[in-house]
């Protein structure tokens, strides 16, 4: 009997987030499983190092991305039938990609000569440095939006599964800290060239150098949704940053091990999200009235599952550490948690909404709303810590996970109902 086209694309979407969701598991969830071991062999203060550093590396990885899982997505998504169309946009966006990796290298490397704090932690931050490169080769993007999901899931299993055997035979003792970094870098550069490797040959990609005209439409195109994204990671990296300056290892340790906890369990329905764009981006073209319903339904979802997590966590957030970390808790630290816990309630609502207004062309709109709210975590998120310690920063920043869902949930009522 003939499939439906109905029926494909249900059984599409369903095939991509089954695979996305396990791709969730090992990326945020797997990771969680570490933190007793490396708490155990670093110490608190080590992790809070590792912490520190990772966060350093991250902001490269969120400058090279650019935004491309989006914007590179969409056009992807749009012209997947369009072999010459494919290669052009394969080709400009992995060399732009390689460019901002260098300008970060260049600047990550002038600033560690002049910022006491960097330049204790130069080497570790050089070595970690591959893991930038990593991402770097690896066309998630491109994955995304050939609705090919089951690769990068694959992929990022074996390489999470190469890099925890490997923290478990060599990471023995609180020194093996430089051992950590070069694995991760190791691990995520040979996945990302096998990625690359498949990306190519089994869609018989065509590699060029392209025109700067080219590059330039590109960079154009992605702008604000990448300053938007550098925004967002402004205000969620940033602060162990601040607590990198400010604080000890052990102050960061804590606030990053709860971090991690609420990015995990914060991203439960990411898969679910990610694999309905590429599909609501297409639906988006030819009703605007059926894009506003299945957003309105996929908001519904997020606030029935998302509700009781939020309520769970701040519930059993002591327990959660203890079990994590492996160590008796201090009250700040489950208070950092609990608090936490609050914006779980809200968290994907930012994925979703930034969704929405890129899909409707709203991305100067995304840009402004991403950059008051980076501007005044950069501004209060000081203060605060000086004012009130680590527990001032962390209820500062559920503050402004409301706030930026209230901004983009406001501009997106206004602006379809208009439509």
């Amino acid at each position: 009997m003939k499939q439906t086209k109905k029926g494909t694309t249900l059984q599409r979407l369903f095939d991509n987030f089954i695979s996305l969701v396990v791709l969730q598991f090992i990326n945020y969830l797997l990771p969680l499983f570490l933190i007793p071991y490396l708490i155990r062999i670093l110490g608190i203060d080590g992790f809070g190092i590792y912490s520190f550093v990772l966060a350093m590396i991250m902001y490269g990885v969120q400058m090279s991305d650019y935004g491309f899982e989006l914007s590179a997505t969409y056009h992807i998504s749009l012209n997947r039938n369009n072999q010459q169309k494919i290669d052009e946009i394969f080709s400009s966006v992995l060399t732009i990609k390689f460019l901002i990796a260098f300008i970060y290298l260049i600047l990550l490397t002038l600033l560690s000569f002049f910022i006491e704090k960097l330049f204790l932690y130069q080497e570790l931050i050089f070595i970690a440095f591959g893991t930038l490169l990593g991402h770097l080769l690896f066309p998630l993007w491109f994955f995304q939006g050939v609705e090919k999901m089951r690769y990068i899931m694959y992929l990022n299993g074996f390489s999470k599964l190469i890099f925890v055997l490997s923290i478990f035979l060599f990471v023995k003792e609180e020194s093996d800290l430089y051992l950590l970094l070069l694995l991760n870098s190791i691990t995520t550069i040979f996945i990302g060239i096998i990625a690359l490797y498949v990306a190519i040959t089994k869609f018989n990609i065509k590699f060029s150098f392209q025109p700067w005209e080219k590059l330039i439409y590109y960079l154009k195109d992605g702008w604000y949704i990448f300053t938007s994204k550098f925004a967002v990671e402004f205000y969620t990296t940033a602060n162990i940053i601040i607590l990198g300056f400010f604080a000890t290892p052990l102050v960061i340790g804590y606030y990053a091990v709860s971090i991690k906890i609420v990015h995990a369990l914060g991203s439960l329905l990411d898969p679910l999200i990610r694999t309905v764009y590429p599909y609501l981006v297409n639906l988006y073209q030819s009703s605007n009235e059926n894009f506003v319903t299945r957003n309105k339904q996929l908001a519904l979802v997020i606030f029935i599952i998302m509700l009781p997590v939020a309520l769970l966590v701040g519930y059993y957030s002591e327990l959660i550490l203890e079990i994590i970390t492996g160590k008796e808790v201090m009250p700040l630290n489950i208070e950092i948690l609990q608090v936490f816990s609050i914006s779980l309630s809200v968290y994907l609502y930012g994925s979703q909404f930034t969704n929405m207004l890129v899909t409707i062309k709203a991305t100067k709109i995304l840009n402004t709303i991403l950059y008051i709210t980076a501007g005044l975590n950069l501004l209060f998120a000081p203060i605060l810590l000086y004012l009130f310690g680590v527990i001032g920063m962390v209820w500062f920043s559920v503050f402004l996970a409301f706030f930026l869902m209230i901004s983009k949930g406001y501009y997106l009522f206004v602006h379809l109902k208009r439509s």
